[in-house]
Parts: structure tokens; sequence; C-alpha cells
């Protein structure tokens, strides 16, 4: 007979049981759980190494992983592709293999890239990577580093970006910022900062440098009569040229235009300059081959040296600048050095540019008249308007002297505007007091030919002085017709609808063509006095001369023959068909007073007013 249990151990144990059960389940579900996580976190971790594998693999940058050593242990295909190398070549191999020299201008050894100078925890730069063929590759890369359970670097992860093309076109940019591009010379830029370098080793080593500025002699004719493509060529060749005169540790640039400038360093002594520079005015003499053309070209060349001159870039081009004027004002085809000399007279001109401007603002300036008289009747039918300046200490001072600094300065245009200004006032005045007509002449400088707005200023001292354009003159070098012929024709045309008389003075002098005469509204030429002043003892000016009446007469314009002084020289221009005169021969430049007084008085012949 079976014993029967009390009621409470019998639910007890079916407790206990019941609870054993609950907890085994428990610890299977959390076991369970467990499990699953692991294996969820093992998926994720081969699905985030898939990735990061296809990423690698895939990548647009070249990957490459090395150990600690820098050897490589794994290349992507991007790698491949670029390098041409295959992973067979590159496993195993140190990083240092990948490392290319890069040539360096003016260096004969190269410089090297390494790459093992990228194996740090964290590194970014541009390293120059080997390839498989001729042409190496420029490459941006990124380093990062594996650490091991130390924290010490296990491997490297080595990222690189082919920047060949954006490293090329930043030459290309470099090379047009400091190289000329039409004869590949060092251009201003460059050119400062070698003669700065050149600057700062004179202090360390004690050397002396030179500095040559150039300036090629009329190749604005050159260029407009041969048209640019020529004036190309001849600067290639000129640049050519200068090079082959100096070293290939000298620097030769252009500067713009037909300026030049080369910087000699180690010079020893002036007799090596005076060398240097005779070389260069030899070789640039030499004919130049343009469009099946012989062209003879020269140059004038200002010099100047370091420390003696100066230390500075500045004051160096400064004084090679007034070196090359002086050469220039000696005549074409010369050299010269720098002088303090020449520093005083640069000071003076800064001196007189400021006295122009006080004499313009307290009308310092007063006009001369100088007659043109027609040898045939014995009248003057025409006077030249020449400005003078009255300095308030220095009495009486020559255009010769006061005209270029204001042409240099731009002060030639209120200067020019107010003798244009004046001359058609006075002369109208003279009109007035005398019943009758006489033209006046004004010369025009370059500055104001070139003015957009001549015509205005012409119409309105026109039209303010009460002159009628009849009797109103304007007078053009020669040397202006040599600039763009185009815009020449167009002010020419504006000038002439103006209703003035055109005349080109200092006629003989330039390069100007029959053909280009034929196509301008040319009125009158000028003989200038040049061509005048040795006739008719001088075959060579009298050939000029004759040929010029020629010319005017062909064209049927009027010629006058400036600077005559002698009797000779009047019968001889009487009797080749040039009948109007300017000299002194006549009458020396008279004030307004001295014009009236002799218009209004009783004289038979022009030439009594002989001073």
């Amino acid at each position: 007979m079976a014993l029967a249990l009390p009621a409470w151990l019998t639910t007890a144990g079916t407790l206990i049981v019941l609870g054993v059960a609950l907890g085994l389940i428990g610890l299977v579900v959390v076991l369970s759980l467990r499990l699953a996580a692991t294996r969820r976190q093992q998926d994720e971790r081969e699905n985030t190494l898939t990735k990061f594998s296809s990423a690698v693999m895939n990548s647009g940058a070249m990957i490459l992983i090395t150990d600690a050593e820098g050897h490589i242990e794994f290349v992507n295909e991007r790698f491949c592709q670029l390098t041409g190398f295959s992973p067979e070549q590159m496993l195993g191999n140190s990083v240092a293999g990948l490392s290319a020299t890069v040539n360096l201008a003016g260096t004969e050894t190269g410089v090297l890239t390494n790459f093992l100078d990228c194996l740090q925890p964290h590194w970014k730069g541009e390293l120059l990577c080997r390839t498989n063929g001729s042409t190496p590759l420029w490459t941006a890369v990124t380093t990062s580093s594996v650490l091991d359970a130390n924290g010490n670097p296990a491997n490297y992860i080595v990222s690189a970006v082919d920047i060949t093309e954006l490293k090329i076109a930043h030459e290309r940019m470099e090379q047009l910022a400091l190289f000329d591009s039409l004869t590949n010379l060092a251009n201003r830029r460059l050119f400062k900062d070698r003669l700065e370098q050149a600057l700062q080793s004179i202090g360390r080593r004690g050397n002396q440098i030179a500095l040559l500025f150039l300036d090629l002699d009329q190749f604005k004719q050159v260029n407009d009569s041969l048209g640019h493509d020529a004036g190309d060529l001849l600067l290639l060749t000129v640049g050519d040229r200068l090079k082959s005169c100096v070293r290939a540790q000298d620097t030769v640039a252009r500067m713009g235009g037909d300026e030049f400038t080369i910087l000699l360093h180690d010079v020893s002594n002036a007799k090596d300059l005076t060398m240097i520079a005779e070389n260069i005015l030899a070789s640039l003499k030499a004919p130049i081959r343009l469009k099946s053309q012989e062209v003879l070209i020269s140059t004038s060349i200002g010099i100047t040296t370091a420390p003696n001159d100066g230390m500075t870039h500045d004051v160096l081009m400064k004084n090679a600048d007034l070196a090359l004027y002086r050469a220039k004002d000696k005549g074409r085809d010369q050299y010269d050095f720098y002088t303090e000399t020449l520093n005083e007279r640069a000071v003076q001109l800064m001196s007189l540019e400021r006295e122009l401007r006080q004499a313009l603002r307290h009308d310092e300036f007063h006009l001369l008249f100088q007659p043109q008289v027609d040898l045939n009747t014995g009248d003057i039918t025409a006077m030249e308007a020449l400005i003078r300046w009255q300095h308030p200490e220095r009495g009486e001072i020559m255009p010769d002297e006061f005209l270029p600094v204001a042409e240099d300065t731009g002060l030639i245009m209120p200067m020019g505007n107010w003798v244009l200004q004046n001359a058609c006032m006075q002369i109208k005045l003279l009109h007035q007091l005398l019943g009758r007509g006489v033209r006046v002449a004004v010369n025009l400088s370059e500055r104001q030919f070139r003015d957009p707005g001549l015509q205005n200023i012409i119409e309105f001292a026109l039209r303010t002085s009460g002159l009628e354009a009849r009797f109103l003159e304007i007078d053009i070098t020669e040397s202006m017709l040599m600039d763009d012929l185009h815009s020449v024709r167009e002010q020419m045309a504006r000038i002439q609808s103006t209703g003035v008389t055109i005349t080109i003075d200092d006629f003989g002098t330039g390069y100007s063509s029959l053909k280009l005469l034929r196509s301008l509204p040319v009125d009158r030429l000028k003989i200038d006095q040049t061509f005048v002043r040795n006739m008719p003892a001088d075959a060579g000016n009298t050939d000029i001369a004759t040929s010029i009446i020629a010319i005017a007469r062909q064209m049927d314009m009027a010629v006058v023959a400036e600077g005559v002084e002698t009797e000779e020289q009047e019968y001889f221009l009487k009797m080749h068909g040039c009948s109007l005169v300017q000299g002194y021969r006549y009458a020396t430049p008279m004030t307004f007073d001295d014009l009236y007084h002799y218009f209004s008085g009783d004289n038979d012949r022009p030439r009594e007013l002989k001073a």
C-alpha cells in the first residue's frame, strides 16, 4: 500500500521540478540569444570585411598595405592599372622601390621622393611614384597605421591618388606666371626674384653682379611695316641671340614689348661688362630674315652693377633705365654705364616736373610766332606757334629742355591744349586788328595725337576763339604715322572733319611710304631742317630734300622748308620748286606784339625781320 504524501509536499515538489525546468529553459534561451548575437556580430564583421575588401579592391585610389618595416603585403587593382606592376611583382618588396627621381629646373641631379617617408601613423603629402613604364606618376598620398595589442604599428595603409594631370597643369600655370609666353625667357616676375636672390648672395659671398637693360631700336617700325607675326619672330630671334651672348648661369628676361634685361653673375670688372655689351651689339646687328626680307636691328643698353650702384631691385632697375636713356640720347646701337651724375640728373628732372606743374597753374608760359614766307610774293602766309617758359628765377627756358619731361609725365596734354587754345585766340585777335587773315600752325605731341578726344579739343578751340578752321594748321610729325595704321587713319579723318589743314612735320626723318601718304588726308609736307642745314654742299641731304619736293608735287601738296638760313639754301629751294620757307634768314620767333607791329608797319620784304 502506497504511502500517501502530504499535500503540501506534493505541491512543493512540483514547484521545485517546475523551477528547475524553467531555469534550464531560461539558460538555454540565454545561451541561444548569446549565440545568435555572436553569430550576428560575426556576420556583421564578415559583412564589414567584405565591404572593406570590396572598397579597397574597387577603390579609385591606389591602395597599398605594408608591414611595419614597409614590405608590401597587398596592392589593389587600381594600383596595378596605374603603375603597370602586377601583384606578384610587388608583394614582399619594400615600398621604397616605388620611389622616383624628380628633375628640378636648374639642377643637374634630381631629388628623390622616398615612399618610406610616408610610413608614419598619420602622413599626407605628394610623392612621385615609379611605374613599370618610363613615365612616373605624381600622387597625393595619405597614410594611416594599424596598431597591434601593444599599440605599436603592425601595418600601414597607403592611399595614393594620381594627380599627374593636375601637377602638369600647375607647372604650366607656373610657366605662364614666370616665363614669357612668346620667347620662353624669364618674365618680369621671375627676373625680379632671381635678381633679389643674387643680391642676397652678394652679402654672403662678396661677389659683384650686373644688370643690363636693353631696348630695341626702331622695333615699332618693323612691327608695323611687316606685321605682328614678323615682329614676334624678330623678338624670338633677339631672345636666342641674347642667350648666346651670356653664360648658362646668367638670366635673360623679356620685360614686355621690345625691352629685355640680363642678369650677370660674378662679374669681375667693367672691362668684362664692356666686352659683353659690345658682343651683344655685334650679335644683334647681324641681318635677320623675316618673311623673305632681311631686317637690320640694333639695340641700346643701360648697365648698372651691385653692390656699387645699389642693393635693391628697384634702385638697380631705375639706374639701368637711366643709363639706357643716356645711351639712346647718344644715338642708336650704343651702351652706357650708370653714374651718380645720372641720378643727379633724374633728381633735376623730378624737380623740373614739379616746376612745370606750378608753371601751368601760374601761367608762366607764352607763345612766340615764326613766320612762313612765300618766296614768290614775299608775303607771310602762316606762322608757327612756339611755346616758351618764362621761369621766375631761371628766365626763359627753351622747349628742348622741358617738352621731353612734359611728354614723359603727361603734362604735355594740358600744355598742348593751352598752346592750341591760345594760338587760336591770338591769331583771331590779329585778324581783327589787321582786317585780314593768316594761318597759324600748331604742333601736336604724340600723346595729343593719340588722344581720342582730340577732335573735340580742336573744335572747342575754334569755337571759343572764333577762328575759322581754314586758318588753323595742325602739324603732325612723321614718326606718329608709324603707330597702328588703322588708328592713325581714323584719327586723321577726325582731324580733317574739323576743316583744318593737316601738315606732316619733320618729313624725311621717318619711314613712311608714298602708299601710306596717299591713304592719309595730308595737305602739306615740311622738310626737316636737318636736310636743309648743309644744303646744297651735302649731296645726301640735297637728294632727300629734292625727293620730298618731287613727292609733294606729285601728290599735289604744298611743301615748306624749315631752317633756311642762307641765300644759297633759299636759291636752291626756289630753283627746285619749293617756294614756302621758314627760318632765321627771314625772322626769329616773335612775340604777338612784334608780329602785330610788323604787319601794321611799312616793310617791303619779310627778310627785314632778320635778327
